[in-house]
Protein backbone atom coordinates (compact mmCIF):
# COMPACT_ATOMS: atom_id res chain seq x y z
CA UNK A 1 0.00 0.00 0.00
CA UNK A 2 2.87 2.17 0.94
CA UNK A 3 4.33 2.01 -2.91
CA UNK A 4 1.32 1.64 -5.26
CA UNK A 5 -0.95 3.86 -3.21
CA UNK A 6 0.14 6.13 -6.03
CA UNK A 7 -1.56 3.43 -8.94
CA UNK A 8 -5.14 5.11 -7.69
CA UNK A 9 -5.03 8.09 -9.11
CA UNK A 10 -4.76 7.68 -12.55
CA UNK A 11 -5.02 4.73 -15.42
CA UNK A 12 -1.48 2.67 -16.23
CA UNK A 13 0.10 -1.19 -15.94
CA UNK A 14 -0.42 -1.12 -12.27
CA UNK A 15 -3.39 1.11 -11.65
CA UNK A 16 -5.89 -2.18 -10.54
CA UNK A 17 -2.66 -3.20 -7.86
CA UNK A 18 -4.66 -2.19 -4.79
CA UNK A 19 -7.72 -3.68 -5.24
CA UNK A 20 -6.85 -6.64 -6.29
CA UNK A 21 -4.23 -7.83 -3.82
CA UNK A 22 -7.49 -6.56 -1.33
CA UNK A 23 -9.58 -9.05 -3.28
CA UNK A 24 -6.90 -11.68 -2.65
CA UNK A 25 -6.60 -11.07 0.95
CA UNK A 26 -10.64 -11.16 1.41
CA UNK A 27 -10.67 -14.30 -0.24
CA UNK A 28 -8.05 -15.74 2.02
CA UNK A 29 -9.64 -14.73 4.90
CA UNK A 30 -12.54 -16.65 3.83
CA UNK A 31 -10.67 -19.54 3.48
CA UNK A 32 -9.29 -19.15 6.77
CA UNK A 33 -12.81 -18.86 8.22
CA UNK A 34 -14.37 -21.82 6.67
CA UNK A 35 -10.99 -24.01 7.91
CA UNK A 36 -11.45 -22.53 11.24
CA UNK A 37 -14.80 -23.37 11.13
CA UNK A 38 -14.29 -27.44 10.23
CA UNK A 39 -11.03 -27.75 12.28
CA UNK A 40 -12.90 -25.98 15.87
CA UNK A 41 -16.17 -25.48 15.32
CA UNK A 42 -18.08 -22.85 15.85
CA UNK A 43 -17.41 -21.43 19.41
CA UNK A 44 -14.27 -20.51 18.33
CA UNK A 45 -13.27 -16.45 17.97
CA UNK A 46 -12.01 -15.14 15.11
CA UNK A 47 -10.89 -11.42 15.20
CA UNK A 48 -8.99 -9.77 12.88
CA UNK A 49 -7.53 -6.00 13.30
CA UNK A 50 -5.49 -3.21 11.96
CA UNK A 51 -4.24 -0.60 13.34
CA UNK A 52 -4.88 1.47 10.86
CA UNK A 53 -6.15 2.36 7.45
CA UNK A 54 -4.70 3.92 4.48
CA UNK A 55 -4.45 7.43 2.50
CA UNK A 56 -2.71 9.17 -0.17
CA UNK A 57 0.74 10.91 1.08
CA UNK A 58 1.12 13.70 -2.05
CA UNK A 59 2.93 16.90 -0.03
CA UNK A 60 5.28 16.58 2.14
CA UNK A 61 5.06 18.55 5.30
CA UNK A 62 8.60 20.33 6.80
CA UNK A 63 7.20 20.60 10.59
CA UNK A 64 10.60 21.95 11.76
CA UNK A 65 10.91 24.60 9.01
CA UNK A 66 6.84 25.86 9.56
CA UNK A 67 8.26 26.32 13.32
CA UNK A 68 11.21 28.06 11.97
CA UNK A 69 8.95 30.44 10.17
CA UNK A 70 6.67 31.16 12.86
CA UNK A 71 9.65 32.28 15.38
CA UNK A 72 9.83 28.49 17.60
CA UNK A 73 12.70 26.97 16.32
CA UNK A 74 15.80 29.34 15.41
CA UNK A 75 18.58 28.16 13.37
CA UNK A 76 22.61 29.53 13.65
CA UNK A 77 23.19 31.29 10.25
CA UNK A 78 20.38 31.97 7.32
CA UNK A 79 20.67 28.27 6.23
CA UNK A 80 18.27 25.34 6.37
CA UNK A 81 19.36 23.13 8.71
CA UNK A 82 21.78 20.11 7.63
CA UNK A 83 21.40 16.52 7.84
CA UNK A 84 23.20 15.81 11.05
CA UNK A 85 20.37 15.70 13.58
CA UNK A 86 18.81 19.14 14.73
CA UNK A 87 23.00 20.11 14.06
CA UNK A 88 22.45 23.79 13.28
CA UNK A 89 19.51 24.27 16.23
CA UNK A 90 20.42 27.20 18.26
CA UNK A 91 18.84 25.76 21.53
CA UNK A 92 19.04 29.31 22.99
CA UNK A 93 16.20 30.52 20.94
CA UNK A 94 14.65 27.68 20.17
CA UNK A 95 11.34 26.67 21.86
CA UNK A 96 9.87 23.76 19.95
CA UNK A 97 10.84 21.84 17.57
CA UNK A 98 9.40 18.56 15.75
CA UNK A 99 10.81 14.99 15.97
CA UNK A 100 9.46 11.72 14.63
CA UNK A 101 6.87 11.46 12.32
CA UNK A 102 4.07 13.65 14.90
CA UNK A 103 5.79 14.71 17.57
CA UNK A 104 6.02 18.21 19.02
CA UNK A 105 8.06 18.72 21.91
CA UNK A 106 9.00 22.15 23.81
CA UNK A 107 12.51 22.98 24.38
CA UNK A 108 11.77 22.72 28.12
CA UNK A 109 13.86 23.96 30.94
CA UNK A 110 14.91 20.45 33.02
CA UNK A 111 14.25 18.07 30.82
CA UNK A 112 15.92 19.12 27.42
CA UNK A 113 19.87 19.71 27.83
CA UNK A 114 19.39 23.40 26.51
CA UNK A 115 16.02 24.11 27.43
CA UNK A 116 14.91 27.37 27.64
CA UNK A 117 11.05 27.00 28.11
CA UNK A 118 9.69 27.66 32.10
CA UNK A 119 7.44 25.35 33.33
CA UNK A 120 4.86 28.41 33.90
CA UNK A 121 4.61 28.92 30.03
CA UNK A 122 3.69 25.56 29.01
CA UNK A 123 0.11 25.39 28.82
CA UNK A 124 0.10 29.16 26.95
CA UNK A 125 2.89 27.84 24.37
CA UNK A 126 1.00 24.75 23.77
CA UNK A 127 -1.83 26.47 23.01
CA UNK A 128 -0.19 29.15 20.81
CA UNK A 129 1.40 26.41 18.84
CA UNK A 130 -1.69 24.24 18.48
CA UNK A 131 -3.88 27.32 17.32
CA UNK A 132 -1.61 28.05 14.54
CA UNK A 133 -1.03 24.41 13.63
CA UNK A 134 -4.65 24.42 12.90
CA UNK A 135 -5.00 27.36 11.39
CA UNK A 136 -2.38 26.18 9.27
CA UNK A 137 -2.56 26.45 5.23
CA UNK A 138 -1.25 24.99 2.34
CA UNK A 139 -0.42 27.64 0.00
CA UNK A 140 -0.78 26.01 -3.02
CA UNK A 141 -4.39 24.55 -2.44
CA UNK A 142 -5.59 26.71 0.79
CA UNK A 143 -6.71 23.13 2.31
CA UNK A 144 -5.72 22.97 5.93
CA UNK A 145 -2.82 21.18 6.21
CA UNK A 146 -3.35 20.05 10.07
CA UNK A 147 -6.57 18.38 11.36
CA UNK A 148 -6.03 17.63 15.11
CA UNK A 149 -3.65 18.15 17.71
CA UNK A 150 -3.64 16.57 20.76
CA UNK A 151 -1.87 17.24 24.18
CA UNK A 152 -0.10 13.79 25.36
CA UNK A 153 -2.39 14.28 28.39
CA UNK A 154 -5.34 13.67 26.39
CA UNK A 155 -4.33 10.18 24.61
CA UNK A 156 -1.49 9.09 27.13
CA UNK A 157 -2.24 7.34 30.48
CA UNK A 158 -0.16 8.64 33.30
CA UNK A 159 2.73 5.68 33.70
CA UNK A 160 4.59 6.23 30.06
CA UNK A 161 3.06 10.20 29.65
CA UNK A 162 6.41 11.97 30.55
CA UNK A 163 8.43 9.93 27.32
CA UNK A 164 5.50 11.37 24.92
CA UNK A 165 5.69 14.41 22.77
CA UNK A 166 4.12 17.71 24.31
CA UNK A 167 1.77 17.33 20.93
CA UNK A 168 0.95 15.12 19.12
CA UNK A 169 -0.30 16.18 15.31
CA UNK A 170 -2.87 14.84 13.48
CA UNK A 171 -1.99 15.89 9.67
CA UNK A 172 -5.06 16.44 7.33
CA UNK A 173 -5.54 13.74 4.36
CA UNK A 174 -2.66 13.62 2.00
CA UNK A 175 -0.51 15.65 4.03
CA UNK A 176 2.37 14.02 6.00
CA UNK A 177 5.54 14.97 7.62
CA UNK A 178 8.83 14.78 5.59
CA UNK A 179 11.60 12.03 6.52
CA UNK A 180 13.44 15.24 7.06
CA UNK A 181 11.31 17.05 9.14
CA UNK A 182 11.24 13.62 11.08
CA UNK A 183 15.09 13.76 12.00
CA UNK A 184 16.02 17.17 12.54
CA UNK A 185 16.39 19.12 9.57
CA UNK A 186 14.69 22.37 8.83
CA UNK A 187 14.66 22.76 4.68
CA UNK A 188 13.81 26.26 3.38
CA UNK A 189 10.49 24.82 2.31
CA UNK A 190 7.74 24.19 4.37
CA UNK A 191 5.45 22.19 1.72
CA UNK A 192 6.41 20.48 -1.11
CA UNK A 193 5.14 17.98 -3.22
CA UNK A 194 6.11 13.84 -2.15
CA UNK A 195 7.71 13.10 -5.39
CA UNK A 196 8.91 9.45 -3.87
CA UNK A 197 7.50 5.89 -5.23
CA UNK A 198 6.56 5.82 -1.18
CA UNK A 199 2.70 7.48 -1.88
CA UNK A 200 0.54 6.33 0.78
CA UNK A 201 0.34 6.35 4.33
CA UNK A 202 -1.21 6.56 7.65
CA UNK A 203 0.46 9.04 9.82
CA UNK A 204 -2.23 11.55 9.90
CA UNK A 205 -5.32 12.30 12.02
CA UNK A 206 -6.80 8.96 13.45
CA UNK A 207 -10.15 9.57 12.11
CA UNK A 208 -8.44 10.12 8.47
CA UNK A 209 -7.21 6.26 8.40
CA UNK A 210 -9.04 4.18 10.65
CA UNK A 211 -8.38 0.53 10.89
CA UNK A 212 -10.38 -2.64 10.74
CA UNK A 213 -12.05 -4.75 12.96
CA UNK A 214 -13.62 -7.92 11.69
CA UNK A 215 -15.10 -10.93 14.24
CA UNK A 216 -17.54 -13.47 13.95
CA UNK A 217 -18.86 -12.51 17.28
CA UNK A 218 -21.29 -9.01 16.85
CA UNK A 219 -19.22 -6.46 17.99
CA UNK A 220 -20.79 -4.40 20.92
CA UNK A 221 -19.29 -0.83 20.34
CA UNK A 222 -19.98 1.29 17.61
CA UNK A 223 -16.46 2.77 18.10
CA UNK A 224 -14.14 0.19 18.64
CA UNK A 225 -10.49 1.36 19.25
CA UNK A 226 -6.70 -0.27 19.14
CA UNK A 227 -7.28 0.26 23.01
CA UNK A 228 -9.90 -2.34 23.04
CA UNK A 229 -8.20 -5.16 21.56
CA UNK A 230 -6.26 -6.53 24.61
CA UNK A 231 -9.51 -6.39 26.98
CA UNK A 232 -11.71 -7.65 24.49
CA UNK A 233 -9.12 -10.82 24.39
CA UNK A 234 -8.51 -11.18 28.34
CA UNK A 235 -12.18 -11.54 28.41
CA UNK A 236 -12.68 -14.30 26.05
CA UNK A 237 -10.29 -15.94 28.45
CA UNK A 238 -12.11 -14.89 31.44
CA UNK A 239 -9.47 -12.85 32.56
CA UNK A 240 -9.90 -9.21 34.17
CA UNK A 241 -7.47 -6.76 33.24
CA UNK A 242 -4.96 -4.61 35.12
CA UNK A 243 -6.46 -1.31 36.35
CA UNK A 244 -4.18 0.36 34.46
CA UNK A 245 -5.45 -1.15 31.24
CA UNK A 246 -7.18 1.28 29.00
CA UNK A 247 -9.68 0.12 26.47
CA UNK A 248 -12.86 -2.00 27.15
CA UNK A 249 -14.27 -5.52 25.46
CA UNK A 250 -16.42 -4.86 22.69
CA UNK A 251 -17.62 -8.31 21.59
CA UNK A 252 -20.54 -10.18 22.30
CA UNK A 253 -20.44 -13.10 24.74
Amino acid sequence: SHMFWRTLDAPGPHAGVIRDFYRHLDDALGRAVEALRIEAGSDVTLIVMSDHGFAPFRRTVHLNSWLREQGFLSLRGDKPAGRELFGDVDWSRTRAYGLGLNGLYLNQQGRERFGVVAGGERDRLLAEIGAKLLAWRDPRTAEPVVTRVYRREEIYGSRYRDLAPDLVIGYSRGYRVSDASALGEAPRATIEDNPKKWSGDHCMAAELVPGVLLSNRPIESAGPGLADLAPTILALFGVAPPAEMAGQPVLSH
